[in-house]
Order: structure tokens, then sequence, then C-alpha cells
């Protein structure tokens, strides 16, 4: 019999949710093992998890700071809610906010977590919809990948063999500020473009276009794709919007 990590009281099936009758608790399937046992309070709990997670994502603390207040802000018009997913969705719309954006997928993979990414990006969908003036970090999800693509070993041995004397690295950098001018033109020529859209995947594009301006031949679609593990007909779709 499944128990409530805050009470200690027997949890019901209400419709896929896990229900405490006796103090209101709310889980789903992926609920926390919590340290109930321990005699922590529910806010000590969630911060442990909190930091446990952001630790494993190599998030700052202020990321968990503001992790926690977006929980508040969301058991108080949800009620309360303790699971995996939704402390990790509030780490994600965190982090964006800080200009660290990890991607949902991205991060249950690190984790190893067990948790569905649409039950995740719900989480996201409705603890942003709390923040009124949203501002999507594109230069983080840039440096993102940027990054990403610098930690590709294979990538950079054949750039280093195509770019003759240059520094791959500073190859990257220039492709890296090449594609923050094009993020920013596509921001005043088709706004339109990105609402509603994966922010990595409109980052991906707007890098493949910047690569391609500055002669970076080895970054391919496909190889954009499988970094992100996502389809190429995704990139390909986004792309021609954007271009």
């Amino acid at each position: 019999m499944r128990r409530c990590p805050l009470c200690g009281s027997a949890l019901r099936d209400e419709g896929g949710l896990l229900v405490c009758d006796n103090c209101g608790f709310i889980a789903d399937e992926d609920l926390i093992p919590n340290p109930f046992d321990r005699g922590d309070s529910p806010i000590v709990s969630r911060s442990r998890s909190l930091e446990n997670l952001a630790r494993e994502l190599g998030l700052a603390g202020e990321v968990v700071e503001l992790a926690e207040e977006l929980i508040r802000a969301h058991n108080s018009l949800y009620g309360r809610i303790h699971t995996q997913s939704i402390l990790l969705a509030a780490l994600i719309v965190a982090s964006r906010l800080y200009g660290s954006p990890i991607p949902i997928k991205e991060a249950i993979k690190r984790l190893s977590a067990g948790v569905s990414p649409s039950r995740v990006a719900f989480y996201v969908g409705r603890i942003e919809g709390l923040i009124p003036r949203r501002n999507i970090p594109w230069e983080g999800y840039i440096n993102y990948l940027i990054a990403k693509i610098s930690r590709d070993e294979e990538f950079m041995r054949r750039l280093e063999r195509s770019s003759g004397k240059l520094d791959p690295r500073l190859l990257l950098e220039r492709l890296r500020v090449r594609a923050l001018k094009e993020m920013k033109e596509l921001r005043d020529k088709k706004r339109s473009v990105l609402i509603g859209r994966n922010p990595v995947y409109i980052a991906a594009a707007v890098v493949y276009l910047a690569g391609k301006k500055i002669g970076m031949r080895d970054l391919s679609q496909g190889f954009l794709a499988d970094l992100l593990g996502a389809n190429r007909s995704t990139i390909s779709k986004v792309l021609g919007l954007v271009r």
C-alpha cells in the first residue's frame, strides 16, 4: 500500500492520482520517495529533493531557490502536489529564467528518471503560465547548443581537420556570435515563428544557418538532430520556417 510522505496515511487512487484523505496531499504514479521516517518537514523534504536533482543537473543554488518559489505558487493554485515530474518541471522553468536552460528530454536522460516527458512538459507549461511576462533566454539556448557541440569529440576532430590552421574553438566562438546575430534578426523580422515552438529546435535551426553562413560544412541538420535526440524531419521543418 502506498502511503503519504507527509503524514503517513494510506493513499487512494483517484483517476490516476494518489490522494491522501487525511492531509490533502496529491501525487501521481511518479511519487518521489520522501524521507518521512526521518521526521523531516514537507518543505525540508521537498527542498532536499530539489537540491539533489539540481546537483545532478549541474544547476546553481539560485535556480533551486526560484524553483521552490515556483512550486509554492503552483501549489497555492492547484493544491499540494509533490512528484518528481513537478520538481523537475520547476527546475527546468527556473533554469530557463536564469539563462541556463535544460531541455526536458535531456534532463530526464541525465537523471535516469522514470518519468514521462509529456507529464513533465504539462507541468512546465502550467508553471510557465504563472509567470506574467516570460522572456525566453535565447542566448542561453544558443550557448547550450554550442557547448553540446564542443563536447562531441568526433565532430571536433572533423572540424579540426577541415579548419586548417584555425583553432576549432575559435570557429565555435565565431559560430556562437553569428548565431546570436541570426537570432536577433529572427526575433525582429519573424517573431510569429517563435510562438508555441520548442526553443531548443529554434536554436538548432539558427545555429545551422549560422554555420552555413560562416562556411562550417561539417555542421549538418542530421548531426544537430542526433545531438539533440530529435527527428531530423523536425529540425528540417523548423528550419523551413526560420529561413
